[in-house]
């Protein structure tokens, strides 16, 4: 059913409402799931709205003014019903992280499209594709942690459930036509286990700033105190990081290293209000800047698993395995084994002299389809790694090049 010939979805905002709509999701076989949260303006995001489909009924649940979600938990538990996501897995890691919730007997329609080798993987084209219908995107960036919400945001938010019972039995049809299925469940077992989120800072990515490897090192002694002032200054008012203060905006002031504020005042970009609210602990960062060493060399990332020759002659053999499956079975590389597992493969004859312990790092299903040839193939000597060819006549690229850039731990 089209959204304009449903019944407009039921909003749920109070703790009575919540319960009822527990009580009626008990004996569901399935429940479609999704979530809006704030994380785009805040910096201590949560999550703003809970869509979801029961049934031939959406619901649109706003947690901000129940408080209380708990009535809910039993259902993302109970094994006995189907939870359909769409790229749950960000969604998932909120629910654990908010409200201590555990998802278990999961569909992901994304993850779904993926093991099919789907070059449309949003849940908009897949729509569009399976049942002709174009959802807006209007909304897409939404500050979902205002309210009141307006009816265009409420049908907006419950477009993302509506359609997905159908587009999960197309998909499915799709899987067990091709004998991918297993696949796909072993997937959805995957993100089920995917952990809370945390909000992580790291006070070396300044280095990561387009410009800053142009500039010297002891401009970009001042980017790192910028840098850890702007993430500061964003947990304080609780704004999203880039909307205290841009990033490029950044960079420029380390390149000019205002000493004064009328040397602030001419930085491009420099808006009055930026001046007012942080110039002079801005020029205050810069001086004290002249104190730390200058950042010359960018941190050594550090490596806690041990990568010998042996090593990644085991992992190169495990790649190229792995491509030669996914061509014969016509999938992508990662639907054969995720990349994490062939690094966790690499390392196992390292870790224990057991080969039985081996495969202990792969899914029961995996075992099953391909424990024999992984055992065989790290009981023997692999190819020799590719060495990385140099350009003749040319420099190495500083910072991301050499060979630490090829570790398996160092993804590009």
């Amino acid at each position: 059913m089209k959204p304009h010939d449903a019944p407009p979805p039921l909003y749920i905002d109070t703790i009575e409402a919540l319960e009822d709509l527990a009580a009626d999701l008990v004996g569901q076989p399935r429940v479609a799931v999704d979530l809006e949260s704030d994380s785009f303006y805040v910096y201590h995001d949560k999550i703003c709205l809970i869509q979801l489909t029961a049934g031939t009924e959406d619901y649109v649940v706003d947690p901000l003014p129940i408080k209380d979600l708990s009535p809910l938990g039993a259902m993302f538990r109970d094994p006995a019903v189907e939870k359909v996501f769409h790229a749950g897995e960000y969604d998932i890691a909120c629910l654990k992280r908010d409200y201590g919730f555990e998802v278990r007997h999961l569909f992901d329609t994304m993850a779904a499209a993926r093991v099919l080798g789907s070059q449309k993987l949003g849940l908009a084209p897949l729509v569009e594709h399976h049942f002709g219908v174009t959802l807006s995107k209007k909304l897409q960036r939404a500050n979902w942690g205002l309210r009141p919400l307006s009816d265009e945001h409420v049908e907006y938010a419950r477009n993302d459930t509506h359609f997905l019972f159908g587009l999960r039995d197309k998909l499915e049809a799709e899987l067990t036509e091709r004998g991918l299925l297993r696949h796909a469940r072993d997937e959805f077992r995957r993100l089920e286990d995917t952990p809370a989120v945390e909000k992580r800072f790291d006070p070396d990515a300044y280095w990561h700033l387009a410009g800053s490897r142009e500039l010297d090192g002891r401009q970009r002694a001042v980017l790192k105190r910028l840098w850890v002032f702007r993430e500061k200054q964003a947990a304080a008012l609780d704004k999203a990081p880039f909307r205290v203060m841009p990033e490029d905006l950044l960079v420029r002031i380390a390149a000019a290293r205002p000493a004064e504020l009328d040397d602030l005042r001419r930085v491009r970009g420099m808006s009055p209000y930026l001046f007012r609210r942080f110039g002079r602990e801005i020029v205050a960062e810069n001086l004290a800047a002249d104190e730390d060493p200058p950042a010359d060399t960018a941190p050594e990332r550090p490596r806690t698993d041990r990568w010998d020759a042996d090593t990644m002659r085991r992992y190169e053999a495990l790649r190229v395995w792995r491509k030669d499956k996914a061509l014969a079975q016509a999938v992508e590389p990662v639907v054969i084994l995720p990349t994490e597992d062939l690094r966790r493969l690499s390392l196992a004859p390292r870790d224990s002299e057991e080969p039985q312990r081996w495969l202990s790092v792969l899914s029961e299903f995996k075992r099953e389809q391909y424990g024999a040839e992984l055992l065989e193939l790290l009981s023997r000597p692999g190819p020799e790694p590719k060495k990385r060819r140099r350009r003749r006549g040319g420099r190495r690229r500083s910072g991301g090049g050499g060979v630490a850039a090829q570790h398996p731990e160092q993804p590009a």
